[in-house]
């Protein structure tokens, strides 16, 4: 799936309000903002924040700049990307996820007025009852994930989306990708993905669905193509947070990155992954398998190759990070590493960034504290330690409310809902 190609820009759009006022160190978020304008709800995505967040902070906090280049290097499902090319901004986005690449490619990419007629007029007289078997994965147990005439349904939507053209055929897989949780077995309200016993679910056929979820999808471009001031500009790559940034040029950033030890992304798409590991570059399904450790906050390292980071980076929360890790690992050793993993990745990454971005740079982090074996990790307070210890120095510091969850239940005393995100805002110390 190719990337977004570079267009030049010089404009500013300010079409999209914020309705987002700050008194004193919280920001207040009213209540029933809309949060899914444009190309927003293309697709559902575990813990993303409203886009009325980046869009804020695009207009408060960075510099105006029309020149400036913003990165997102944990840009997930494209939030912060598509308010940028929104607000006439130069972006890069970077994430190690395929499916999440392609869900921002999709959602940024700008499709004319007759691509948009074509896509709606190929699709409209669709036949779901012509069954395609080469379109159908060869994957474990299809049928304990699908009823039979779903399967049948899904092969016909693959098959068709990959004969359009590849702008086209992306938008169209990518709708299609937004059905498969909804039109499986498995619950839609949990991260896991898992087919329940207790509360059976009874899904529609995809044939009842697509036909919405594109036509929402079809009027969010519409949309889109009206507020942008002009072609986006930027690029979307897929890429790792820490080896990856020494090849990029960019001035400021904005990103929220991953929990620690929380979102599952690759497993928590597992189904979607199944229809689409061809598309998405993965040659099997052990290669899928293998890529659940590869995003920051899943790796694991060696206790003796990262134990000089914490007298580095978290000096004057030392005592206190020990403390946690420590509370964490009496009751599980594997857990107390995935933490002290996920800061010492945080750090590396930190330190790329630091020494690509320009003097002057601003980064913006989007973060909240993370509850492991009830145990609270003051997540925040470690992250601007490291930044405050790899060369930036903090600026402005404030929070909002997490009003609106993936999940709609809490998941009891191990993890929970994290309540409140904060935004540190760092500068380059020069």
């Amino acid at each position: 799936m190719a990337q977004l190609e570079l267009f030049p820009s010089n404009k500013q759009s300010q079409y999209l309000e914020t309705l987002i006022e700050r008194e004193g160190n919280l920001l207040k978020i009213p209540e029933g903002l809309h949060t899914t304008p444009c190309n927003h709800g293309i697709h559902k995505f575990a813990g993303k924040f409203i886009p009325n967040l980046p869009r804020y902070l695009f207009r408060e906090v960075l510099p105006h700049q029309s020149e400036r280049v913003v990165l997102d290097p944990f840009c997930g499902s494209g939030t912060t990307l598509l308010e940028a090319a929104l607000e006439g901004k130069q972006f890069i986005g970077l994430d190690i996820d395929p499916l999440s690449v392609a869900i921002s490619r999709a959602k940024i990419q700008l499709l004319s007025e007759e691509e948009i007629n074509l896509i709606d007029s190929f699709w409209r007289n669709h036949d779901f009852n012509k069954i395609y078997p080469e379109s159908i994965p060869n994957v474990p147990n299809l049928l304990h994930w699908f009823k039979e005439e779903t399967i049948a349904e899904l092969s016909s939507i693959k098959y068709r989306a990959l004969e359009l053209p590849p702008r086209l055929s992306l938008f169209s897989l990518v709708v299609f990708s937004s059905i498969i949780r909804r039109v499986s077995n498995a619950d839609d309200q949990t991260q896991k993905t898992y087919v329940s016993h207790t509360l059976p679910k009874n899904p529609p056929l995809p044939s009842t669905i697509f036909p919405i979820f594109l036509n929402r999808a079809i009027e969010g471009m519409r949309q889109y193509s009206r507020v942008l001031p002009f072609n986006p500009n930027g690029v979307i790559k897929q890429g790792d947070a820490i080896t990856d940034i020494k090849s990029l040029e960019f001035d400021d950033v904005i990103t929220s990155p991953p929990y620690i030890d929380s979102i599952d992304y690759v497993y928590n798409q597992m189904l979607e992954y199944f229809w689409l590991l061809e598309e998405l570059g993965i040659d099997s399904y052990e290669s899928y398998k293998a890529m659940r450790k590869r995003p920051m906050g899943f790796r694991v390292y060696d206790p003796l190759a990262i134990n000089g980071f914490f007298k580095k980076y978290i000096q004057r929360s030392e005592e206190q990070f020990e403390q946690v890790c420590q509370q964490i690992g009496n009751q599980s050793p594997k857990e107390e590493l995935t933490v002290r993993s996920f800061f010492f990745d945080y750090a590396c990454h930190v330190e790329q960034v630091c020494a690509k971005q320009s003097r002057d740079g601003i980064y913006v982090c989007v973060v909240g504290n993370s509850l492991i074996r009830g145990v609270n990790v003051p997540t925040v307070d470690f992250i601007e330690s490291i930044h405050l210890n790899s060369g930036y120095e903090l600026v402005d510091k404030f929070n909002y409310e997490i009003r609106r969850h993936y999940m709609k239940f809490p998941r009891r005393g191990n993890s929970g809902k994290i309540k409140n995100d904060y935004i540190l805002v760092f500068r380059v110390r020069i």
